[in-house]
Formats: structure tokens, C-alpha cells, sequence
């Protein structure tokens, strides 16, 4: 961002600023009765000049921005003025999302009508175009195709009026965003700065992955989703419609689909959503600039479809790429899928953790190569493309795969035709530089980052998984985050940044809004604190707009794996209920909070809020606000869990780190140390569920062991189960004895089973776990021999 002045000591600043600004990548103008502030690139000092005090706080920061002195107010006679009848749909969204925010009613409803001072004008205006070229999927001969342009760019100016004109509706509504972002207040009264803006996506395709195939997510989190996607310009949010669990697409032509659906990590199983739901959110999405990709996972992560319809679908453990008769029934699949999704121009054909050992071992394959003249089942997997493809591209669509489509897996060549590289965009995800081998081989690629830590300040499309793509020579659409397997609560309470459960989310759990400076505009040079202001701000403007039900509890033992998102707790919890972001809108008259505690919607028929509420027992807490008979915002979620229903076990003591020099941490795993010989060790305490090493002071670093350990009081003696977690290997003692031994490399969240004795009276439980590289952590659970609840547990840590 940067904001310049002339001034007297001008001619030698405005030598620094240019250094400054090429250096960058951003771009000036010179204003008049202006101060000089590099606010958002943290290059303050090197100016000298006086800083607005409060400039606006915006994420993804505009590529160019220019502060002026003086505000427009925004009031009641403020209104919203559309010059092109196809933009009355935003009008009427962000009147209402102005009224959220501050109380004020905007008249919408004012068409070509000449502005006034304080209104806000909204304008469509092809001639504005991008600074820069712009890698987007464009048709040729009717056919989608990836080409360089100068499109969608945005421009805004208030000073009397705020007038935004975007170069298509999307670009409009980009700006609006923006425009949400820099409304501020002062004393009670609303105002926008003075200020001229110019931004434009430097890639077209700005993206989220919402995994609704594993665990059950409402429409109503997915409404959630499209307003953050909206609020930080993301273009595109990817549905993963299908997956090994469930399939919920409502087919027409396959009713069937979807009546054997399960739920992952004992989650709510999805459901087959009903069309006029999905329809209706298409034209949600649509109607704020925010695009809705679907996916169907094929061919493998296909088991539900093979599970509904065996008869047509099931192959072992992958859809049956060998009968040609199939690929009639998928294209009617995929033309049911593009007819719901029309406004998408992409559609995503999965080809995710391609494996087809259990396939070619069947004689019906090897029948089938013999017939068809092919030399292996990668020659089928090939075929299977060429033909999905081919649906997908008839309908006017771009197909995405996964970038298994076309990297070689298990020692297997896996190369495409030469013709498939330009028809198909691989995302890449996986942890190593497979963009680079693809952008040679003459592919356009989506950059998905596998791991969204503390990089982030460096992270780009251009830099991401052990990838340095060059900008200027590589073809890259853009970039996306993925939110897989998330239960419901996750993806609100988690992953939007609302936190609405009072803990702190995970480390890797960042707000949709993290990754978008380095999508937007990935060569900017952006400084960190300004990026945190950007997101935090940003942040606070999505709770207002999205989340006016806060929920709190006390007694909350620690957060569990965000994908789950459970809040453990033990004996009992006490949850509030409380318009803890009220918007301006419901602070004169608060409405009705309704709650519900059996997993079903609240509804205006749910039970009213008036105490907190005591819960015992593994409980999810939904509420939403009411007024006027209607919902406001969207409902806030918590899962609560009681420790003791599951056997989790967090009560430790921990000792460590040991290492041997030049050894490795699978090297590390039968050195026996100090806490497996003697018991001696510097023993502290550790209370969570899930010991994490790397965050216990002096713990963290690779190649190292350190042994967690606590007793278990049985009151008699029994067969039981032990569940082990860890990250990375575990060597597991029970009572003095060797019981399991796993030296991996692997993440913690999915558990061994472990069947054991225990004696009665207390039982010592010590467990060894090594760390190789990144992520370091443990947890374990002990149940009864059915799996059930241990009858008389008790856990002590001495």
C-alpha cells in the first residue's frame, strides 16, 4: 500500500519512493495535501513524513492505494445507486451487510439515479484494465482454454460520493469488498476515508476446497464460507461432492447415489443434499462475485458411489475403469453436475491417491488389456481420463484434476498425451516439487499448499511445497487452500477465524483470508505486521457480519484435532450463550437466542436461551440469533467432549529430549535410555490430551526421542484396548513390558489399537516417541475389550 505526498523536501523522497516502489512491485500517485506513509510494506521510517493516524486496514492489501485528506460520512440518507440493472443483486447484499455492521439502512432500490454526497455508486466499466497480465481461462472456438489478459480489474475513489466500478459484476462486487473492509467509526458515526484504489487478481483462479463427503456440513456453514469468500476476494470454493465415505450430489438419474453413505472420524454422516438447496446456493455464490467448483472424486476415493450402486460403479476399491459401459452412466453423472453448476467454468475430476493393485490383479483386467491391446492398467487409468475429459470439455468446462493425474506414483510411469496437458490443470498439493516437472512438461498449474505453518509471510503461488516457479516463464492459474475432512464446527468456529468456542485454534488452522496476499498479488513485498493488521481487521468484519452468537465455556481441559473440532472437557462444563460480536443492527434490540443440543438446526420452534447452560456429557452446542422471525448471521457451533467417555488419558509426566549425534530418529528408536532403564529422568508434568512435544521448552528440534508416562487404575483385572497416537514412532510399555512397537514415520491423528491385560489396582503406562521431522506428539486412550467405556478409570500421573 502505499500513500504519497508532494511537499517541499519532495524531490529527494520521491527518489527513495521510487527505489521503494520498484523494488516492490507496487505502484504510486502523487497527491496533493497528502502524508507520506509506506504503511502496509512496514517502510514507515524511510519516509519522514507524517502517517495517517488510522488508515484502513485491508487484506489483500490493493496493489495500488492513495490516501487522501477528509472522510465521507455514511448515514441514514445515504443510499445505493446502480448504473446497470445487473448489479441491483449486489446492491441489495451490501445495503444488507452495511446494515449488519452499522445499524443504517440503505435505500438499494435507486437505478441510474444522479448521486448526492455520502451515496455510494456502483458502476460495471469493461475499459478499466489490470496494470499487468492476467493467466484466466478464456474460450476459444467454443472451448475453454488458459490465456493472458488484462480483465477483472476494480477501481474505487471516494471523496463526496464512494463510486466503485468494476470491469465485470465479480470485479464489482471485489470492490465492494473492499469497500466493507475500510468502513470505519468514530464516536458512533460511520465513514469511509478518502482514498483512490486500482487492484486486480494477478491470477484468475483464487481458491477453497470445502470437503462436504467426510463429515455433514450444512448449507448454512457453506453460506458462511461464500461471505468469507467474498470478504477476501477468493473467487473460487471448491466442492469435494464425493469421496470413500459419502456421496452427496442429488442425482436424478441416480437416485440411488448417497443411500450408503458413512461419516469419517465418527463425525454426523452427510447427507444427499437436496437440489434446491445446492441450486439456491449457486445463486448465492453467484450473487457475490464467489464461483462454486464441483468435484466428483474419481476414479479412486469412489467407494460410496461403489458401495449405493455396485452394479454400475464397483470396481475393487475404485470405480470399474475396465467397463466401457460405465463411462455412459458417468457422463450423464457429469452433465447433471455442470447443468447445477452452470456459472463454474471448471470441473474438478479428482484422481486423488491413485492406486490399482487390487484392479490388475483381477482376471477380468488382465481379460480386458488382452482385448483392448493394452500394455498395463495405467494405459486404462489413461483411457479413463481421455473419456471424462471429453464429458467435461462438450459441457463448456476446464477440468481440474489433482496432480496424481499426471505424476508418476509406486514406481508407475503415469505420462498424459501431449494434447491432455493443455485440457487439463493439475493442483498441486502434494509435499514436493511436482509443479516444476509439470510446468515443464508444458501444464498449467493451481498451486495447494500441504502445509499452512509459519511460512506464510513467504509463502506464493510461485513458492509453496519445495517449489521456486519462476514468474515470469511459469503458467500458474492461482492457488487455493483446502479444508478436508472438517466436521461442521470446524469449519466455522476454526477455520474462518471465529473462534466462537473460547480456545485458541491450531497452529495449522489459519483463517481462509492467510493465504490470499500470496495469491492476489504473490511478487508484492508485504510487511508482516501489516499483513497481521490486514487479517485481523478483516477478521473482526466477518465475526460482525457472520457470527453475533458468541459461544464461551469454562473448565475446557484443551482443544482437540481442529479437523474435529472437540473441546475436551472432564466432570462438567459451563457453556454461555451471548451476543459477544453484536452487530450495530441487533445492539438497540438483541433478538432471541436459540440453541440446540441434539445436532439439528436451531430454528425459530428451538428452544430460547436465558441461563447458561451445564453439560455433562459429550454434547454439540448449535445457536443462532433471531429477530423480527428471521435469522441473523450464521449459526456458531462447539463440540464439547467429556474426556472420560472416550478413555482419552491427560493426566503426564514427560522427560526428554535424548539424542545420539549423527543418529537418526529411526536409528533413535531401540536406544534405550535413562527413563526405560532405570526410571530416573527429569520427570514434569504434562496435563492435555495430546502431549505435544515440540511445544514443551527445550523439546523442539529432529532426531530425538522424549517418553511420555501416567498410571491407569482398573478395578479388577481385565482385557482392554490401549489407542496410541503418535507422532512419529511409538515404542509402548505397559507395566515394565514391551506391548507394541511401531518405529514410522507418520501423523499423529489416526490411533492404533492395541489389545492388553490390565492387572487390578494401578497399571503404568510409559510410551517412546520419536520425532524425525516436523510435527512431534502423543496421545492415547484405554477403553474396555468392546471398545466401550472403562468402567472405575482413573489416571494419575506420578
Amino acid at each position: 500500500m502505499i500513500v504519497s505526498t508532494e511537499s517541499s523536501r519532495g524531490g529527494s523522497m520521491q527518489g527513495l519512493f521510487a527505489r521503494i516502489l520498484r523494488a516492490t512491485g507496487f505502484r504510486s500517485f502523487m497527491l496533493g495535501r497528502t502524508a507520506c506513509a509506506v504503511l502496509a510494506l512496514g517502510i514507515q521510517a524511510a519516509c519522514g513524513f507524517v502517517a495517517f493516524a488510522n488508515p484502513p486496514q485491508l487484506l489483500p492489501i490493493p496493489k495500488s492505494l492513495q490516501l487522501t485528506d477528509g472522510q465521507m460520512p455514511l448515514t441514514v440518507t445515504s443510499r445505493i445507486i446502480v448504473q446497470d440493472p445487473s448489479l441491483q443483486p449486489l446492491a441489495g447484499i451490501l445495503a444488507e451487510e452495511i446494515e449488519v455492521l452499522t445499524g443504517l439502512k440503505l435505500s438499494a432500490n435507486n437505478l441510474a439515479q444522479p448521486p448526492a454526497d455520502g451515496d455510494i455508486v456502483l458502476r460495471i466499466n469493461p475499459a478499466i484494465r489490470a496494470d499487468e497480465d492476467i493467466l484466466a481461462l478464456k474460450k476459444e472456438g467454443g472451448k475453454p482454454a488458459v490465456a493472458r489478459c488484462k480483465d477483472f480489474a476494480h477501481t474505487i475513489v471516494i471523496a463526496k460520493t464512494a463510486i466503485v466500478e468494476g470491469w465485470d459484476y465479480r470485479a464489482a462486487c471485489e470492490g465492494t469488498a473492499t469497500l466493507l473492509q475500510a468502513l470505519d467509526s468514530k464516536d458512533g458515526a460511520w465513514f469511509f476515508p478518502c482514498l483512490t484504489i486500482k487492484d486486480w487478481p494477478s491470477c484468475d483462479y483464487t481458491g477453497t476446497l470445502v470437503d462436504v463427503a467426510r463429515q455433514r456440513i450444512p448449507i448454512d456453514v457453506l453460506q458462511a464460507v461464500v461471505e468469507a469468500c467474498r470478504l477476501w476476494k477468493i473467487r473460487y470454493c471448491q466442492l469435494h461432492l464425493s469421496d470413500n465415505e459419502a456421496f452427496t450430489f442429488p442425482s436424478t438419474a441416480f437416485p440411488k447415489l448417497g443411500s450408503k453413505n458413512v461419516a469419517l472420524h465418527d463425525g454426523v454422516v452427510p447427507v444427499v443434499y437436496k437440489l434446491q438447496e445446492l441450486q439456491d446456493l449457486v445463486a448465492y455464490a453467484d450473487a457475490r462475485g464467489v464461483t462454486l467448483v464441483p468435484e466428483l472424486a474419481m476414479p479412486n476415493h469412489s467407494e460410496a458411489m461403489c458401495r449405493s450402486m455396485p452394479e454400475l460403479f464397483a470396481g475393487p476399491k475404485v470405480l470399474n475403469i475396465i467397463n466401457d459401459g460405465m463411462y455412459q452412466s458417468l457422463d450423464t453423472l457429469i452433465g447433471e453436475v455442470c447443468d447445477l453448476f452452470k456459472s463454474s467454468p471448471y470441473f474438478h475430476m479428482g484422481c486423488e491417491d491413485l492406486y490399482f493393485y487390487e484392479l490388475e490383479e483381477q482376471q477380468a483386467c488382465k481379460d480386458y488389456l488382452q482385448k483392448h491391446g493394452l500394455k498395463s492398467v495405467e494405459d486404462v487409468f489413461v483411457q479413463h481420463v481421455k473419456r471424462t475429459n471429453e464429458s467435461i470439455r462438450k459441457r463448456g468446462k476446464m477440468t481440474l484434476a489433482w496432480e496424481g493425474v499426471a505424476v508418476p506414483s509406486e514406481g508407475r510411469p503415469r505420462v498424459l498425451p501431449e494434447e491432455l496437458r493443455s485440457e487439463i490443470i493439475p493442483m498441486c498439493w502434494f509435499p514436493w516439487p511436482t509443479s516444476e516437472e509439470l510446468q515443464k512438461q508444458g501444464y498449467t498449474t493451481i498451486t495447494v499448499p500441504w502445509d499452512r505453518g509459519d511460512a506464510l509471510k513467504k509463502w506464493n503461488i510461485y513458492l509453496c511445497n519445495g517449489c521456486k516457479l519462476d514468474a515470469a516463464s511459469s503458467k500458474v492459474l492461482g492457488g487455493a487452500v483446502t479444508m478436508w475432512q472438517m466436521s461442521a464446527a470446524a469449519v466455522v468456529s476454526n477455520f474462518l477465524g471465529g473462534n466462537l468456542n473460547g480456545s485458541n485454534t491450531e497452529g495449522y488452522i489459519q483463517s481462509l483470508g492467510d493465504h490470499m496476499q500470496g495469491t492476489w498479488s504473490p511478487l508484492a513485498v508485504v510487511d508482516a505486521e501489516a499483513h497481521d493488521k490486514g487479517l485481523a481487521a478483516s477478521r473482526a468484519k466477518l465475526l460482525s457480519l457472520l457470527f453475533p452468537v458468541r459461544i464461551t465455556a469454562s473448565a475446557i481441559a484443551y482443544p482437540g484435532w481442529p479437523v474435529i473440532g472437540n473441546q475436551f472437557f472432564s466432570g462438567d462444563v459451563l457453556v454461555s450463550l451471548s451476543a459477544g460480536n453484536p452487530p450495530a443492527a441487533v445492539a438497540k434490540d438483541t433478538g432471541e437466542i436459540r440453541y440446540t443440543l441434539d445436532g439439528s438446526e436451531p430454528s425459530l420452534q428451538s428452544t430460547v436461551y436465558s441461563s447458561p447452560l451445564e453439560i455433562d456429557a459429550t454434547t454439540t452446542v448449535q445457536a443462532a440469533l433471531f429477530k423480527n422471525g428471521r435469522q441473523v448471521g450464521a449459526v456458531a457451533r462447539a463440540q464439547f467432549a467429556r474426556l472420560d467417555n472416550d478413555g482419552s488419558l491427560a493426566k503426564w509426566q514427560v522427560a526428554g529430549p535424548y539424542s545420539v549425534a549423527g543418529k537418526k530418529a529411526n536409528e533413535l528408536f531401540d536406544e534405550r535410555f535413562e527413563p526405560e532403564v532405570s526410571g530416573d529422568a527429569d520427570w514434569k508434568p504434562f496435563s492435555g490430551g495430546s502431549v505435544k512435544f515440540a511445544e514443551i521448552a527445550g523439546f523442539a528440534g529432529n532426531d530425538r526421542v522424549a517418553y511420555m508416562k501416567t498410571q491407569i487404575y482398573s478395578p479388577k483385572a481385565q482385557a482392554a484396548k490401549l489407542l496410541v497416537g503418535s507422532d512419529d514412532g511409538a515404542k509402548i510399555f505397559l507395566n515394565g513390558k514391551v506391548v507394541h512397537e511401531a518405529n514410522v514415520v507418520r501423523p499423529a491423528f489416526q490411533g492404533e489399537v492395541i489389545d492388553v491385560s490390565l492387572k487390578e489396582g494401578w497399571n503404568k503406562l510409559q510410551i517412546k516417541v520419536t520425532n524425525g521431522d516436523g510435527g512431534w506428539e502423543a496421545w492415547a486412550k484405554v477403553q474396555n475389550a468392546a471398545g466401550g467405556r472403562l468402567e472405575g478409570q482413573r489416571v494419575k500421573a506420578e
